[in-house]
């Protein structure tokens, strides 16, 4: 059997102006062709999208379609298929069978294209869409695109992830877990490291909702060694550091979004609120902070004591996961 992608798609493959139909106003999210190109190996895509916009008469049918095959067409010349879209026409009062939360659309999709659900996904920027995939037994990820800002405290199902871009969702869904190991493995690891003369760049913070400025300091960080290691804060150093509405994204979310970044090369979860004890068993050459720790930082004892050097790293255009949040 196949495994399937199922789209939303206004807010989750093109912006959305609100009840967006006109052929002129398609514009994609950044990234959205080689998020999706990096899944179509393995994956089929299937849109499922609510249109009421033509139950209460802004457009037609005719209007849609027109949208929508502009749009296939487009992702089609980046070497995208789209297997089908399904829609809902109703007005959110006809108490219709094929609107989203409702599967009718998800069962017809198993049975046209022999789809797996247990191991497809359903990925939007509204609260229904990860209903849908619960109602449905898929794997569900909520996206901080479109309107899914607005419509975050809105959430009744807990979405298996929540990502900032669809480009971050394909990370999650391409993680590799051999990346990701336990303390006492990776201090083994990183003595068999040194051993063959490998120069190790460790790092460590939360990683919520993987932004670019994660990216720019887990990529500098990359520069500072042959082996870059991740420390991440467990579910339980999060809520102690950050409060008890933290994280968005469990542990095990978090790690697997790293671990399918190239230029991290482990991942290692730890409880406590400092990377102090982690950091004594791998012994790293280097340890990048951010600028704001300073080289006295916490860290800075534990990396000298075995010959180590503390490596900070400008923030990259004022991007934080708690910037980010204070919008929803």
């Amino acid at each position: 059997m196949s495994k399937a992608i199922f789209l939303d798609r206004d807010g989750t493959l093109n912006i959305d102006k609100g009840y967006t139909y006109k052929t002129q106003d398609l514009k994609f999210f950044p990234d959205v062709s080689k998020a999706l190109n990096l899944l179509k190996k393995d994956f089929k895509f299937v849109i499922i999208t609510n249109q009421s916009g033509i139950g209460r008469g802004y457009y037609t049918e005719e209007d849609f379609h027109k949208f929508n095959n502009r749009l296939v067409g487009e992702l089609e010349k980046k070497g995208i298929k789209i297997e089908k879209t399904y829609f809902c026409p109703h007005h959110p009062d006809d108490n219709c069978g094929c609107r989203k939360p409702n599967t009718k659309f998800v069962e017809q999709a198993k049975k046209e294209f022999g789809i797996e659900l247990k191991n497809s996904f359903v990925i939007g920027d509204h609260p229904n869409d990860v209903e849908l995939g619960r109602n449905a037994g898929c794997k569900t990820i909520y996206l901080l695109t479109g309107h899914g800002k607005k419509h975050f405290k809105e959430l009744k199902a807990k979405p298996d992830f929540t990502a900032s871009s669809l480009f971050e969702a394909t990370r999650f869904i391409n993680q590799k877990r051999e990346k990701i190991k336990t303390k006492e493995e990776i201090e083994k690891i990183a003595k068999e490291l040194k051993q063959k003369g490998k120069k190790i760049a460790t790092c460590n913070g939360c990683f919520d909702i993987l932004h670019p400025g994660h990216i720019y300091l887990l990529e500098e960080s990359k520069k500072q060694g042959d082996i870059l290691i991740v420390g991440l804060n467990s579910d339980k150093s999060v809520k102690g550091n950050k409060g008890p509405k933290r994280p968005i994204n469990n542990e095990n979310a978090r790690a697997a979004v790293l671990s399918s970044l190239d230029i991290v090369d482990y991942v290692v979860i730890f409880d406590e609120k400092t990377p102090i004890k982690l950091l004594g068993a791998i012994k790293p050459d280097v340890h990048c902070n951010g600028e704001e720790y300073g080289y006295d930082c916490i860290e800075a004892p534990t990396v000298r004591k075995y010959g180590g050097r503390i490596h900070l790293i400008k923030n990259y255009k004022g991007f934080s996961t708690t910037k980010l949040l204070e919008g929803i």
